[in-house]
C-alpha cells in the first residue's frame, strides 16, 4: 500500500501568538501526540493496522490492560466515578470535569474505542475503531488542529459492556482536554467556512464527511456537536478521524479534482446524537 503524504503541520491558523509562546504550546503538543502513538504501537503489537478483524481487537484488547500495568497507568474507576459528571449520554465517552486543572476527562465506554473513517461500498464510511486506531486519531487530532489532547491511562470497570454477548470488565480509555467556555453557537456554515479554510472539501453522501487532498487527512462526524465556539474561536473537540492512503482515498471516491469548485453541502444536525 502507497503511504500517506507527510502532514503539513506548519499550515496557517487564524490564531496569533508571540513565537516563544507558539515554541511552547508545539513542544507540549508534540509530547502529547507522541504518547499517543507510542501507546497505539505498543498496543498494536504485531496485529497490523486498519483491519479491525474481531481477532486483531481481541489481542488489542488484552494489550490495553497489559499495557496500562506496565506503564503503572492503571487508574482506579472510583477515581473518575467520583469526578462531576458532565455528559453520559453520547456514543463514544462519559465526560467529567477536573477542577483543578480545568479539564474534561474522557473515558471510552466499556468494549468500544468510538470509530473512525474508512471507504465502504466505493464511498466514506466508518467503523468501531480498535484500540490502537483510537489512540492514532487522538495523535492525529493533535497534528492536524493543534488540540490540547491528554492521554491518562486507562481504567476497568464493572459496568457492562456495550458489545452484546462480551463480558463484563472491559478496559476503557481515558483521556483528557482543555476545558472551553463556550462563547455562541458552533454551526453548519461556521463549521464549513473553518474546515475549507483548513484546506478540507466536503463529502457528499457521507456522514458529516470531509478530506484534505494534499494528505489525505479524512474526517467524519464533523457536526456542531462536536465543535465548540470559545472566546478563541471555532474549534473542534472531538473528531473521528484518519490519514488514508492513496488507495483508500481511491476506494472512498475521494479523487475530486482539488481545483474544482468547493460547495455547501446544507447539514441536518439538530436531531442526530452526540458524539463528544
Amino acid at each position: 500500500m502507497t503511504p500517506a503524504s507527510p502532514i503539513d503541520t506548519h499550515r496557517e491558523s487564524g490564531h496569533s501568538q508571540d513565537h516563544e509562546s507558539q515554541t511552547a504550546i508545539s513542544q507540549n503538543h508534540r509530547d502529547q501526540q507522541r504518547a499517543f502513538q507510542c501507546a497505539a504501537e505498543e498496543i498494536a503489537g504485531g496485529t497490523g493496522q486498519g483491519t479491525g478483524d474481531p481477532a486483531s481487537f481481541g489481542i488489542e484488547v488484552g494489550n490495553l490492560e497489559n499495557w496500562a500495568l506496565a506503564k503503572g497507568t492503571l487508574i482506579p474507576a472510583s477515581s473518575l466515578d467520583s469526578l462531576p459528571l458532565v455528559s453520559n449520554s453520547t456514543s463514544e465517552h462519559e465526560v467529567f470535569y477536573r477542577y483543578h486543572d480545568d479539564r474534561a476527562v474522557k473515558r471510552t465506554w466499556p468494549g468500544v474505542y468510538g470509530q473512525i473513517p474508512v471507504p465502504a461500498d466505493g464511498g466514506l464510511g466508518r467503523r468501531n475503531a480498535t484500540p490502537s486506531e483510537y489512540l492514532r486519531r487522538m495523535a492525529l487530532h493533535i497534528e492536524v488542529f493543534s488540540s490540547d489532547l491528554r492521554l491518562e491511562g486507562v481504567t476497568i470497570s464493572d459496568k457492562p459492556s456495550m458489545i452484546i454477548g462480551q463480558p463484563s470488565g472491559q478496559p476503557s480509555i481515558v483521556i483528557s482536554q482543555r476545558w472551553y467556555q463556550k462563547d455562541g453557537v458552533a454551526t453548519n456554515e461556521a463549521i464549513h467556512a473553518y474546515l475549507v479554510e483548513e484546506g478540507f472539501r466536503p463529502v457528499p453522501s457521507s456522514y458529516f464527511g470531509w478530506y484534505r487532498p494534499e494528505d489525505g487527512v479524512v474526517v467524519v462526524d464533523a457536526k456542531p456537536d462536536n465543535f465548540i465556539r470559545s472566546n478563541e474561536g471555532l474549534l473542534p473537540i472531538d473528531l473521528q478521524m484518519a490519514q488514508f492512503s492513496p488507495e483508500q482515498l481511491k476506494a472512498a471516491g475521494l479523487t475530486s479534482d482539488s481545483s474544482a469548485p468547493i460547495i455547501f453541502i446544507p447539514r441536518l444536525s439538530e436531531s442526530l446524537p452526540a458524539n463528544v
